[in-house]
């Protein structure tokens, strides 16, 4: 492979007690938090709005939020299903969940944002990271002004697929290609009749009629790659539906190559289910799809190691950490590799299996967001240290605004100590968490 030395003088354009890098669910939870504070927050990301898979990729929907009992993701979160539901009451909430308008969160997020006192930068994608023996010194960005570079006391990962961590020195799991869950390009339908969807019984994997309709247009060649696991569209406004339709397999999501694939197949799948969907689905005659996401929808990839890994006895025994930062129940949802029919509904059945009864819950113990061998770092969202089992209940919207949070409060604490997250006192963290609203045993 041919390669070329390149060096030049970066300026530091930020000097600031928090860097936080990537403005997804997580890491906009973390922002906010450590902000109010009284941290000098920097969050920066690639692309041009805030949220991550919950706006740039349509994900149409919000999963579990209470274990029946308590708002899990407290906090934080409260204030977004709050300022949210006005919205989705107007809708039903499909499967007990709640439907997200992509729109209006970017609107909720950047008022947070700001009135919260964080300094947000868009166009700013990660080029480097320089760590001196475990310590992260500065991070560099790439953006329509040049590179620059950020210091900063703590350092924050939000990329979800552990991005800065991987690339300061921390080490990761990741499971082969063969084995990765596939990604979804998430869209928004209109112009269709939802009531006549509704009683026409064939919206999901899980409904009688879907799986043959799926077969015979595998069989006729209509949808060209066969994919049992359908799961359909939530009613998202009242003029959209949000679909979580079609899988592309074998996408790295640390790879561009690969991402590019993703998207580019799934565009011309979902060709395939608006034409599959006009003539098959009831009350889709006339519909359409308005609207795609702009981020391919991306459930697993880097698992950053941390000084403790959430794995899924911890899950299936509830088990309560000294340590506990938050506390989850979403099932242990991990889209098969290859979804025959026959292996959806085995999925189906492990993902009944692993369902927290009512009151149930595991917990988060704050050791999971501090990646080994990096001193000053903290990771939140999808890539915190859990097994595959673990990440694929913790790795939906609400686990992340879980898990930001308390980045961002350790993250706070640290920079006003002048010590690293490790050395903080995780007796306070936890008597602050539970302040601003945090729940965990």
């Amino acid at each position: 492979m041919n390669t070329v030395s390149f060096s030049c003088e970066i300026p530091v354009r930020y000097d600031v007690d928090i860097c936080i890098t990537g403005a997804g669910p997580g890491g906009v939870a973390a922002a906010v938090t450590a902000a109010r504070q009284g941290a000098k927050v920097l969050l920066l990301d690639a692309h041009t709005m805030p949220g991550g898979m919950s706006t740039a990729a349509r994900v149409p929907v919000l999963m579990t939020v209470s274990d029946g009992i308590r708002l899990l993701p407290d906090g934080f979160g409260r204030e977004i299903i709050d300022r949210s539901t006005a919205a989705a009451q107007a809708h039903n909430f499909d499967n007990g969940w709640m439907p997200l308008h992509a729109e209006q969160l970017k609107w909720i997020y950047e008022d947070l944002l700001t009135q919260a006192g964080v300094e947000l930068l868009y166009y700013a994608r990660l080029a480097a990271v320089r760590t001196e023996n475990g310590t992260v010194r500065e991070t560099i960005y790439a953006a329509p002004s040049g590179l620059f570079a950020v210091k900063a006391k703590i350092f924050i990962d939000g990329t979800g697929d552990g991005t800065l961590a991987t690339w300061a020195g921390a080490p990761f799991d990741m499971a082969p290609l063969e084995e990765i869950m596939p990604s979804t390009l998430c869209s928004f339908w209109a112009g269709f009749d939802w009531q006549a969807y509704r009683d026409g019984g064939a919206c999901t994997h899980n409904d009688d009629k879907m799986p043959d309709l799926l077969e015979a247009a595998f069989k006729d060649g209509s949808l060209s790659t066969e994919d049992f696991h359908h799961t359909g569209l939530v009613r998202n406004s009242n003029f959209t539906a949000g679909g979580n339709i079609s899988h592309v397999f074998g996408i790295d999501g640390t790879d561009e190559r690969s991402l590019t694939r993703g998207l580019v197949e799934s565009r011309r799948l979902l060709q395939e289910y608006e034409r599959f969907y006009r003539k098959n689905i009831a009350g889709f005659a006339n519909a359409e799809i308005v609207d795609s996401g702009s981020l391919l929808g991306i459930r697993e990839s880097r698992r950053i190691k941390g000084d403790y890994t959430l794995v899924l006895e911890d899950f299936q025994k509830r088990r309560d950490f000294p340590d506990e930062i938050g506390r989850y129940n979403f099932s242990a949802d991990i889209h098969p590799p290859r979804p025959t029919r026959a292996q959806v509904e085995e999925h189906k059945k492990f993902f009944r299996s692993t369902a927290c009864g009512h009151g149930e819950s595991y917990g988060i113990p704050y050791r999971v967001l501090l990646p080994q061998k990096i001193n000053n770092l903290l990771t939140c969202g999808r890539c915190v240290s859990t097994d595959r089992y673990v990440h694929a209940s913790l790795r939906v919207i609400p686990g992340c605004w879980i898990t930001g949070q308390a980045a961002g409060m350790a993250a706070a604490m640290a920079a006003d100590a002048n010590c690293t997250p490790r050395e903080i006192n995780v007796q306070q963290l936890r008597e602050n968490l539970r302040n601003i609203g945090g729940y965990f045993h």
